[in-house]
């Protein structure tokens, strides 16, 4: 077994950490992250917005069919 320590994987260290390009399984992994980031920060704005909703439905600030309240008398016949 070979160790780290060897110029041959000193070499390979330094190309690599000096790599200006990404390799494919890098990149998965930056993009997994944003994507989570994303996704998280959907989720809280769409929670937010339920609980606003249930908050005014609970407090009768907006009733509970829109549609009742502007339905023509003639169609509820």
């Amino acid at each position: 077994m070979s160790d780290r320590t060897d110029p041959a994987h000193a070499d390979l260290d330094d190309r690599v950490a000096t790599r200006a390009e990404p390799l494919p399984e890098e990149r998965a992994v930056e993009q997994a992250e944003e994507d989570r980031g994303t996704r998280e920060t959907e989720a809280a704005e769409i929670l937010r917005d339920s609980e606003e909703r249930v908050a005014e439905a609970a407090g009768g600030d907006t009733p509970g069919d829109a549609a009742a309240e502007h339905r023509r008398s003639e169609e509820t016949a």
